[in-house]
């Protein structure tokens, strides 16, 4: 076999196995070709030597025929591999504190660091791996983002506006943690409530539990926006209204909550801040109960409070805004 031959059967080791033969031959035909015109007909094979260490490493060719370069997972799918693997590493840690906190406040398990680094170290390289190996899978099938074939216009540039850049920290806080919840009120509701102390008697929730369907709708959505903020990677005015509206519809359900609480402390005569004292002088007597279901009316109250502020203030730049851009249109435009 020819030093040319053992040239192009490496070559042809680090090609695609679809296209091998074809690439094969062009490549066959390009260095022959090449030294018939340096050399002549018949090269010595001092100078078919020198021609190919000229020519190049036989990896480097064949990379070169990739001129998308060779990955596991592409820049295309990269920013959103990124994305979803901070999702899935405060998703894994999120999920293990809630089952820590689970088994050692409500079932009263011993606390343990080692066995808690360990679920870490085991856990998450896992769940990144699955996820490393599904985009290695939409790698492979060439499947991409859709990020529109229309022509690229500079015009069409957002402008630059700070109020509009996401934080995308919170959010995928948010997301992590609504989802959590999300998973608690669906699977766990029966975990949603108080505990005197780790191991000791535990008070499920009751109004939690009769408004559970208003809860998953709120928490969807809120979880849904996240998402569709994430993808986006900017605020836009319409999901500045949409985030209104879920912030409107939780409030509703906040106060549907704390209206909840109220009805059921009122009917066992704890409803006001003297009868929260009562309760804390009656732990004895079994005013634990009490006390966590005050706990749990005065967190969804905060809760309500933030989010009024918040959906006001969202509010008041959206009509601030709107009110100078119409103040500006109709300015008449300086004098020369």
């Amino acid at each position: 076999m020819s030093l040319i031959d053992r040239y192009i059967q490496e070559v042809g080791r680090h090609l695609p196995r679809n296209n091998r033969a074809d690439i094969k031959a062009e490549l066959r035909s390009s260095v022959v070709d090449t030294l018939e015109d340096r050399f002549g007909p018949e090269p010595s094979e001092t100078e078919v030597e020198g021609f190919l260490i000229e020519f190049g490493q036989p990896r480097e060719v064949a990379a070169s025929y990739f001129p998308d370069g060779q990955y596991l997972i592409g820049p295309s799918l990269y920013p959103l591999f990124r994305m979803i693997a901070w999702i899935v590493v405060a998703a894994v840690l999120g999920a293990q504190l809630l089952a820590w906190g689970v088994a050692i406040f409500i079932a009263g398990e011993p606390f343990s660091v080692l066995e808690m680094v360990g679920s870490l170290l085991n856990s998450i390289p896992v769940s990144l791996g699955w996820l490393v190996l599904t985009f290695v899978i939409l790698q492979r099938f060439d499947v991409q983002p859709d990020l529109g074939d229309e022509t690229w216009d500079p015009q069409t540039l957002p402008k630059i506006n700070e109020d509009e850049d996401l934080k995308r920290g919170e959010l995928i806080f948010g997301l992590v943690f609504g989802t959590l919840i999300l998973a608690l009120v669906f699977f766990f509701p029966q975990w949603i409530g108080s505990v005197t102390y780790p191991g000791g008697k535990f008070y499920p929730n009751p109004v939690i539990i009769q408004y559970l369907g208003w809860i998953k709708i709120s928490l969807l959505a809120g979880i849904g926006l996240n998402i569709f903020l994430l993808w986006q990677g900017r605020r836009s005015a319409i999901s500045r209204w949409v985030k209104i509206a879920e912030n409107l519809f939780s409030i509703f359900v906040l106060a549907l909550l704390v209206q909840g609480h109220n009805v059921w402390l009122a009917a066992r005569g704890s409803f006001d801040f003297l009868g929260t004292i009562e309760a804390i002088a009656g732990i004895a007597d079994g005013g634990w109960e009490l006390v966590g279901m005050h706990a749990f009316r005065m967190a969804f109250g905060v809760a309500l409070i933030v989010v009024v502020i918040e959906t006001l203030v969202m509010a008041y730049r959206m009509v601030r805004g709107k009110v100078q851009a119409r103040t500006i249109a109709v300015l008449p435009p300086a004098s020369a």
